[in-house]
């Protein structure tokens, strides 16, 4: 029987070593690696596995004797590339995982005939791990060790205590469906509990303000300083969510006439002014979605079916002004529409811009036949 039970706990041993191996940074070869811990568990099995076999409650599934396990955190250390505090978390991670699987395998063995009792143990904890190892490898690969790398420190000592306390919670949890609960046992583990969530509401409400930090950040980048329209990239994202729901919308682009008069002849600030009031008004009179690409150039995303007339109340607005002095030389624009003129966003752009250019073309075209003709 005691060679089922030392089976049974090292194949407990070797997921939790395979895990920290598959999931840590590696110091030497795999074979080196391997060899050490080899060593190390001949040696472990050498001097506590006679201890823990003396005692009267070995076997009957307590879970005790997994704490035991803390120890290979002595040659980790030294094999593996990183802080140990990530050790130690991936560790934890782990033997969650494996106790839980045990303490699933035990209860479930309850319901066969005594004589079969660790032999389905064994079986079963076999079994639920073939079927689970790889998804939980997959999450500790992808998502556990991405928050280790990208959290920051305070973060990082709340999740090593969580994992300790949940890792204590289901070993002593274990221990009472064996050994049976007593008045300070249930008190422990409702602390335990109590605290644990506490403790996690805590860690998700960090994580929730250093997410929205991040979004503001983000949304500044996508926000031009002087007008606080969106720009180019903001202007990306959200043409890019329309293209791909597949909505039509045009896009027109805006060029402000003379305007590199009114910086050479006023100054920059005052232009600066002119782009703000120009903005201000636009703001006032239109609510599609309004864009700053660079220096006097905007975009409009306009999901009507009026374009023509758009583009003329907006070449026809009037145009307020603080600054006095500055008259509003107006503006020229252009449009290409999706998915009827191109199916992206760059293109969409392009022949705007070739449209936006032919018009203002024509245009002075006609303001210098008209001043020949007066």
């Amino acid at each position: 029987m005691s060679i089922v039970h030392n089976l049974v706990v090292l194949e407990m041993l070797f997921i939790n070593l395979y895990t920290s191996y598959v999931c840590s940074k590696k110091k030497t070869t795999p074979f080196i690696t391997w060899a050490v811990l080899i060593v190390f568990t001949v040696a472990f099995i050498a001097v506590i596995s006679p201890i823990i076999s003396s005692r009267p409650s070995y076997g009957n599934g307590n879970g005790l004797a997994m704490l035991t396990g803390f120890l290979y955190i002595i040659p980790l250390k030294f094999l593996y590339n990183q802080p140990l505090k990530y050790t130690v978390l991936i560790m934890c991670s782990s033997w969650i995982y494996t106790m839980l699987t045990f303490s699933f395998a035990f209860r479930l063995g309850y319901m066969l005939p005594e004589a079969w009792f660790a032999v389905s143990v064994l079986l079963t904890q076999t079994f639920f791990y073939v079927i689970t190892l790889p998804y939980f490898l997959t999450f500790v690969r992808d998502k556990f060790i991405y928050i280790l790398h990208n959290v920051d420190r305070k973060s990082i000592n709340s999740i090593l205590v969580l994992s300790f306390l949940w890792l204590y919670f289901i070993i002593i949890l274990n221990y009472a469906f064996v050994e049976g609960t007593t008045f300070l046992l249930e008190l422990l583990l409702l602390f335990i509990f109590a605290y644990n969530v506490i403790l996690s509401y805590r860690l998700f409400f960090s994580l929730v303000a250093i997410n929205k930090t991040a979004q503001r950040l983000n949304e500044r980048t996508k926000r031009d300083a002087l007008t606080k329209l969106g720009n180019r990239e903001k202007l990306t994202d959200v043409a890019q969510k329309m293209i791909d729901k597949n909505n039509p919308f045009s896009i027109i682009f805006v060029d402000l006439d003379n305007f590199k008069s009114v910086n050479d002849r006023y100054g920059h600030a005052v232009g600066d002014l002119y782009l703000i009031e120009f903005v201000n008004s636009i703001k006032k009179v239109f609510k599609t979605d309004f864009f700053r690409m660079s220096g006097d150039e905007f975009v409009f995303l306009y999901e009507g079916n009026e374009l023509d007339l758009f583009c003329a109340q907006m070449e026809n607005m009037s145009f307020h002004n603080d600054e006095p002095g500055v008259p509003f030389y107006g503006l020229s624009s252009g449009y290409a529409s999706f998915p009827t003129d191109a199916d992206n966003l760059s293109d969409l752009l392009h022949l705007a811009d070739i449209d936006m250019y032919q018009k203002k073309k024509e245009k002075h075209r006609s303001h210098r036949h008209d001043g020949r003709n007066s």
